[in-house]
């Protein structure tokens, strides 16, 4: 099992920023479930965004890693 880091990015055509959380892989590079940060009532929308459309976003920063649940 691999980890993937999450991070930011860009989108510099709509001016919308989303948080990259986790990849799914498949058909066309597959893609990446990613969540919206914004000042308004679309903040934390989440939207699966396609790996060939993804590149064209500009990447921002990783997220600080977070601890883990404890049980």
């Amino acid at each position: 099992m691999s980890l993937m880091l999450p991070f930011r990015v860009f989108d510099k055509e709509k001016k919308q920023m989303w948080q990259v959380i986790n990849y799914h892989p498949g058909t066309n590079e597959g893609s990446y479930l990613a969540t919206k940060e914004d000042d308004d009532a679309t903040d934390g929308d989440m939207r699966i965004i396609p790996a060939s459309e993804l590149v064209n976003y500009k990447f921002v920063d990783f997220l600080e890693e977070v601890e883990p649940f404890e049980t």
